[in-house]
Parts: structure tokens; C-alpha cells; sequence
């Protein structure tokens, strides 16, 4: 017949024993409330997220992981709300030819400094200004009718004309001659670069001393030399390199 002890140590242990039971129950219950919310989620690793951490490589970036970042456009342009972004520049137009110049659609400018300040007469009796060769190197030859260097130097400065005209300008001026005279004259040296006539006193203020007399002058108007005398195509053309370049 068993003690009256050991009756309530039984009687002890089986309420133990049925907390105990009841805590684990509470637990799984939790548990299980948990992992259907989705809080205790596992991590899924891949084969080769395992291969490659054997290897010593990183693993690949799982396929449940979401990116942050945007792919690229297909095309790589930069784009905004407006649209891609134009980079594109209008490059400056060049400077015209030389030999393209026409003195006729310049007006005088007494704003400019040296020889562009200056104007003068075609052989067609039009008004033109020295201010349409800003910018260009220029050569001014001053002939007469019945100058027999300058009737021979002539052909010289057309044949410059012809090879350096892109670069720079000629110009024949008649001075002390009677207008036909000077049409003449031009007409039959077969000249074709641009000529007027000298109806001031351009002569003296471009320093001429006698005749013919050739000036050269600077893209900003300036006078670099004035030669009185007769000149060949070397000549013209080494003393063109001197004070030119070209």
C-alpha cells in the first residue's frame, strides 16, 4: 500500500508534467501563427549559390531578391521628363575666301582704326571701304596708265592673285591717271582682281613715295610695309610670307 508521500509527489509530478505540456503547446501555436504570417520565412539558397560559396566565389544573387537600380535604356542616351538630351553644337561659319571679298557692300566705318577707316572708288564708279578686308591680309598696288613698271609689274601681282587669292587679298588702285585711261590699262594686263581709282589721297597716306608703290597691310589694318618700285612674283610672294605667314 503505497505512502501518503509518495501519493502527493505523484500527484506533484503530473501537474508538472501538464504545465510543462501546456507551455509547449502555446509555443507551437505561436510558432505556427508566425511562419503562416510570413515573419520566419527561411532563406532559400540555390544549387548554385552553394557550388559557388564551395568554390570561394560569391554566390549569385538570388532570384527572390528585388534590384533597386533601373536597367539601362536600350539606346544608353541620357533622358529626362522632356525627353534625351541634345548635346549637339552648331559649329561657327568660316571666315569667307580672301579673293571673296567685295569692297562694293562695305560702307566706310570711321570706328575702325588704320586702313579700314579708309574708302575709295571702283573702275565701275562705285563707293567702296577698305572696311570688307577686316580680318584678311591685304596688298595694295598703286598704278598709273602710263607707269611702265607698273604696267609691267601687273601680270606679276595677277599671277599671286590666282595662287594666294584664298589668303590674301589684292587690290590695284589708279592714281594720278584719268579713269580710261585706267580701264584700259587693266582690260588689256588681263587683270581680275579687284581695282578702283584713287580720287583723294590715298596715295600719300598710305606713304607712297613714287610710282608704282605696293602697301601691305595687316588683318587688323595696319601697314607693314611700303615699297616704292617695281616688284616680281618672288618678291611679292617672300615679302607676302614675311608679313603674312602665307
Amino acid at each position: 500500500m503505497a505512502s501518503p508521500g509518495g501519493a502527493r509527489w505523484r500527484a506533484q509530478l503530473r501537474g508538472w508534467r501538464g504545465g510543462l505540456f501546456a507551455l509547449l503547446g502555446l509555443y507551437a501555436l505561436g510558432a505556427t501563427v508566425f511562419l503562416v504570417a510570413g515573419g520566419g520565412r527561411p532563406a532559400m539558397t540555390s544549387l548554385v549559390a552553394m557550388e559557388a560559396e564551395v568554390e570561394g566565389g560569391e554566390a549569385a544573387p538570388d532570384a527572390s531578391q528585388a534590384s533597386s537600380v533601373d536597367p539601362p535604356s536600350g539606346d544608353g542616351a541620357a533622358t529626362d521628363a522632356a525627353g534625351p538630351v541634345s548635346t549637339a553644337t552648331t559649329a561657327p561659319e568660316p571666315p569667307p575666301a580672301c579673293n571673296d571679298i567685295d569692297p562694293v557692300e562695305h560702307n566706310v566705318d570711321a570706328g575702325l582704326t588704320g586702313v579700314h577707316a579708309l574708302g575709295f572708288v571702283t573702275l565701275e564708279e562705285q563707293p567702296a571701304a577698305f572696311a570688307g578686308y577686316a580680318g584678311c591680309p591685304l596688298i595694295v598696288n598703286f598704278f598709273a596708265s602710263w607707269c611702265v613698271p607698273c604696267v609691267t609689274e601687273m601680270p606679276d601681282f595677277e599671277r599671286f592673285w590666282n595662287t594666294h587669292g584664298t589668303r590674301v587679298a589684292v587690290l590695284g588702285l589708279a592714281a594720278n591717271d584719268r579713269l580710261e585711261d585706267a580701264i584700259a590699262t587693266v582690260a588689256d594686263r588681263g587683270v581680275t582682281y579687284p581695282t578702283g581709282l584713287d580720287e583723294g589721297e590715298l596715295f600719300i597716306d598710305f606713304g607712297g613715295l613714287g610710282m608704282p608703290t605696293t602697301v601691305f597691310v595687316s588683318p587688323e589694318g595696319q601697314i607693314l610695309e611700303t615699297h616704292s618700285g617695281l616688284l616680281t612674283l618672288e618678291d611679292i610672294t617672300t615679302r607676302a610670307e614675311e608679313h603674312f605667314g602665307r
